[in-house]
C-alpha cells in the first residue's frame, strides 16, 4: 500500500478544518459543504494500513490526527459558547465526527499493538 506524504495530506485535512471553524466568526462559512468535505477525507484516513507502517511515520501520523482532533474539539466549544441555533446541526455532526474518529483511532491503536505482538 501506498502511503500519503504526511505533511501535504493533513494540510488538505487543515484547510477543511479551518473552514468549518469559521461557522463560529464568518457569516460566509459554508459547513453544509466542509463537514461532508470532512466526512469525505476521514473515510479516506479509514482507508490506509496505518496499523502496518512503520514507528516513525506511524507516530507522525499519530501527532497529526490527534492535532486534528483537538482542533475540531476546539470548534465545538466555542460553537457552544456561542450558541448560535443555525449551528446546532453542524455543532451535532462535528460531534458524531470526534466520536467516529475517537473510536477509529483506539481502535487502530489496538490493531497495532496487536500487529506488533505477533511480528515479535
Amino acid at each position: 500500500m501506498e502511503y500519503p506524504e504526511l505533511e501535504s495530506y493533513f494540510q488538505k485535512l487543515t484547510d477543511i478544518t479551518d473552514r468549518i471553524a469559521m461557522m463560529n466568526n464568518h457569516f460566509d462559512a459554508t459547513p453544509e459543504i466542509d463537514i461532508p468535505q470532512l466526512a469525505d477525507f476521514f473515510e479516506d484516513i479509514q482507508s490506509k494500513d496505518w496499523e502496518n507502517t512503520d514507528r516513525e511515520y506511524y507516530e507522525l501520523f499519530t501527532s497529526y490526527f490527534t492535532f486534528h482532533v483537538k482542533t475540531v474539539e476546539e470548534t465545538i466549544q466555542e460553537a457552544r459558547e456561542i450558541l448560535n441555533p443555525e449551528n446546532r446541526e453542524h455543532v451535532k455532526k462535528l460531534v458524531s465526527h470526534v466520536r467516529k474518529a475517537d473510536d477509529w483511532f483506539l481502535s487502530l491503536k489496538k490493531k497495532r499493538k496487536l500487529a506488533r505482538t505477533q511480528v515479535a
